[in-house]
C-alpha cells in the first residue's frame, strides 16, 4: 500500500513537472519573448516543491477517505446483525424468524416447535440474572447444535425459542423436539458461587400444514401450555390438522 501511495506521488510530479516544462517550452515559442534558462529550470523546481507536498496531501485524505469508508461499512455489518440477531444467544431475533418462518411455510411444509425454560424466574432470582443469562446462552447453543440443513431457529423474547424444522411426519419432528430437551437437561451451568444451574425445556411441536403462521403459533403455544400442565420438562405435541378436522366435523354431525 505504502509503495502505491509514493508511486503516485511520484506520477503526480512527474506529470506536474512535465505540464510545466511544455507551458514554458510553449511560451518561448512566442516570438520576441525570450525564456532565459534560468527561468526554465526556476519553473521545473517550484512545480516539483509545490507538487509533490500537495500530492502527499491529497494522497493522505486519500487514505483518510478511504479509512471511513471502511469503518462505515463495518458500522453498517454492525447494525444489520444487531438488526437480525438476538445479542445475548446468537440467534435470530424475533421478528426476522417470523418473517423467515412465514417465507419458509410459503415454499414447504414443516413443523413449529415453541420452547420455553421451566422456572426460568427462580434461576434468576435464585442465582442472579448474570446466570440467567448464561442458560439461556447455553440453550441458544444447544438449539444451534441440534439444527440440520434447512431448519431455522430463533429467540421469540425473553426465555421462549422458536424452532421450523422440515420432517417426515410429526413423529420425526416430535423426535426431534424431545432430542433437544434431553440435550437441554444434560446441561450444567456453572453459577459465579460455584453451583450449577441445571435447566429444562417445555415444548410445544405443531405441523404447519395449510395453517397461517399466526394459527400454527396458535396451536404449539397451546401445546406448550399443556406440556407445562403435564409437568413441565417434556414435549406435547398438536394433533395433526388433518385429524382435528376430521374430529371437529364428526363432532358437528354428531
Amino acid at each position: 500500500m505504502k509503495s502505491q501511495g509514493l508511486r503516485n506521488v511520484a506520477a503526480g510530479t512527474g506529470l506536474s513537472v512535465a505540464a510545466t516544462s511544455l507551458l514554458l517550452q510553449v511560451v518561448a515559442l512566442v516570438p520576441g519573448f525570450a525564456m532565459p534558462v534560468q527561468l526554465v529550470v526556476l519553473g521545473v523546481m517550484v512545480a516539483l516543491a509545490v507538487s509533490a507536498p500537495v500530492c502527499i496531501v491529497l494522497l493522505r485524505q486519500q487514505a483518510r477517505i478511504s479509512a471511513l469508508h471502511d469503518e462505515l461499512a463495518q458500522a453498517f455489518k454492525r447494525l444489520e446483525r444487531t438488526a437480525r440477531v438476538d445479542g445475548m444467544t446468537g440467534l435470530t431475533n424475533r421478528d426476522v424468524f417470523i418473517e423467515m418462518t412465514r417465507d419458509a411455510m410459503a415454499d414447504r411444509d414443516g413443523w413449529l416447535i415453541v420452547a420455553d425454560v421451566d422456572h426460568f424466574k427462580q434461576i434468576n432470582d435464585g442465582f442472579g440474572h448474570g446466570v440467567g443469562d448464561r442458560v439461556l446462552v447455553a440453550i441458544g447453543d444447544a438449539i444451534q447444535s441440534n439444527l440440520r440443513a434447512g431448519d431455522l431457529c430463533g429467540r421469540l423474547g425473553g426465555e421462549e425459542f422458536g424452532l421450523f424444522l422440515q420432517a417426515r411426519n410429526g413423529r420425526e419432528a416430535h423426535a426431534a423436539a424431545e432430542r433437544l430437551r434431553r440435550t437441554v437437561a444434560d446441561l450444567a451451568v456453572s453459577t459465579f458461587a460455584g453451583g450449577k444451574a441445571v435447566p429444562t425445556l417445555s415444548l410445544g411441536v405443531s405441523a404447519t400444514h395449510g395453517l397461517s403462521l399466526p394459527e400454527v403459533m396458535r396451536r404449539a403455544d397451546e401445546a406448550l401450555y399443556d406440556a407445562k400442565r403435564q409437568g413441565r420438562n417434556c414435549t406435547v405435541s398438536a394433533p395433526e390438522p388433518a385429524i382435528e378436522n376430521h374430529l371437529r366435523l364428526v363432532s358437528i354431525q354428531g
